[in-house]
C-alpha cells in the first residue's frame, strides 16, 4: 500500500507543472486596459488598447507593456489621429507600468480566494514618468490563473505625461468645443501560468 501511495505521489508530481512566480505572464486575450474621454463637457466615450503584455519575475517585479498603436476607439480615423497626434507612437510606441508584487501572498492563495492590496505603480508614457498608488483586487480564478483589477478608476491628467498639446490638436481637428484633460483609466489583467498558454 505504501509503495502504491509513493507511486501516485511521484506520478502526480511529474504530471502537474512545477510553477514558480517567474512563470506567470499576462494573457493578452483575457486582459483589458481602457480609458474614457469626455468631449464637449458631456459626451463620454470608452476606449481600450488591444495589445497588452507583461510578466512577473521570480522576485515579484511586475512589468506591463501597452502597445499604444493598438488604441481602439471604434472609429478608424480617430485611432490614427490618437496614434500620431496624441501618443506619437513613432517615437513612443509603448507605455510601461512597473510594480513590486507581494509574491508570497499571491502564492499562498487557493482557487476562489481573493484579496485587496494597495500597489504602487510606476508609469512611463510619452517620455514622462509618474507614480500612482492603486487599490487592486486579486482573485485566484484557477490553478493556473489570477485576475487583477483596479478598484475604482485611476485618474490621470494629460499634463502629467505631456499630452495636453496632443489633446488640443485632436480637439481642433475634430472641431470640438472641448476634450477633458482628466482621464480615468481602468484595467483587468489575467495572469496565467506560462505552461498553460
Amino acid at each position: 500500500m505504501k509503495k502504491l501511495l509513493l507511486t501516485l505521489v511521484f506520478a502526480t508530481a511529474t504530471v502537474l507543472p512545477q510553477l514558480s512566480v517567474a512563470d506567470w505572464q499576462v494573457d493578452p486575450a483575457g486582459s483589458y486596459v481602457g480609458f474614457a474621454s469626455v468631449k464637449n463637457d458631456l459626451i463620454a466615450e470608452n476606449h481600450s488598447f488591444t495589445a497588452v503584455s507583461g510578466s512577473i519575475s521570480e522576485g515579484g517585479e511586475a512589468r506591463i507593456e501597452i502597445d499604444l498603436a493598438s488604441v481602439e476607439t471604434l472609429i478608424p480615423i480617430r485611432n490614427e489621429r490618437m496614434q500620431a497626434m496624441l501618443f506619437n507612437t513613432a517615437e513612443y510606441p509603448l507605455a510601461t507600468v512597473t510594480s513590486e508584487i507581494p509574491v508570497a501572498q499571491l502564492t499562498s492563495m487557493t482557487v476562489g480566494d481573493n484579496m485587496t492590496l494597495n500597489i504602487d505603480l510606476a508609469i512611463n508614457l510619452h517620455g514622462m514618468a509618474a507614480s500612482k498608488t492603486v487599490p487592486v483586487k486579486i482573485v485566484r480564478s484557477g490553478e493556473g490563473a489570477y485576475d487583477v483589477s483596479n478598484l475604482g478608476p485611476i485618474i490621470v491628467h494629460a499634463s502629467q505625461f505631456a499630452l495636453s498639446d496632443g489633446i488640443e490638436a485632436l480637439r481642433k481637428i475634430a472641431g470640438l468645443q472641448s476634450i477633458d484633460l482628466t482621464v480615468p483609466v481602468n484595467f483587468d489583467l489575467r495572469l496565467v501560468a506560462a505552461a498553460t498558454q
